[in-house]
């Protein structure tokens, strides 16, 4: 007797840095998701920081990008959030990191642009990096275009945006921990 296992749901990976190209990458993940049937899975990356001046001993990254990934995941989706939302910290420079997560999965979304790059890289760089490297089609967002339908009253904000560092969704960090922005090279 041949017994079938099911397959795992397809799912659409998008890169998140909190900057405002990735939140306009989250929020056509979510219409891509919906779309194509699929799981939605919110990726952020992090590193040690090259130097430790100025981090506290008990600074905690994972949950400070998971802090990240939530906040952003409530200002685009709202109320509106996918039961099977999934939410991946890694560790590691955002490329490998996204194209490991994107493995297998049916698109990975990301923004033309992150935090002074996702990886703390040139403009575009890890994105041009996913794009030419991944495993399956690479969807990039470039532009202040949303997808079609309802969007939450939050996310226009974002294009108000004038540099990618002051995107609303980044979450704070608390006191006594690195001294410089989420998206600064080591900070992931």
């Amino acid at each position: 007797m041949t017994q079938t296992v099911p397959a795992l749901a397809p799912r659409i990976v998008v890169g998140v840095d909190g900057s405002s190209s990735s939140i306009r990458a989250l929020a056509w993940g979510l219409f891509m998701a919906r779309t194509t049937g699929s799981v939605l899975e919110v990726v952020t990356a992090w590193q040690n920081p090259t130097s430790w001046t100025g981090v506290a001993d008990d600074w905690d990254p994972v949950a400070e990008a998971r802090a990240m990934l939530t906040a952003c995941c409530a200002e685009v989706l709202g109320d509106d959030q996918p039961s099977d939302l999934r939410l991946t910290v890694l560790e590691g420079p955002a490329t490998a990191a996204l194209l490991s997560a994107s493995a297998g999965a049916r698109m990975l979304i990301l923004g033309s642009r992150g935090h002074g790059g996702f990886a703390g890289l040139l403009l575009g760089s890890v994105s041009a990096a996913c794009a030419e490297h991944a495993a399956c089609p690479t969807l990039i967002i470039h532009g202040d275009d949303l997808p079609p339908g309802p969007t939450p009253a939050s996310l226009p904000k974002v294009h108000e945006v004038d540099h990618p560092d002051d995107a609303g969704c980044r979450a704070a960090a608390p006191a006594g921990r690195p001294t410089h922005k989420p998206g600064e090279e080591g900070a992931r």
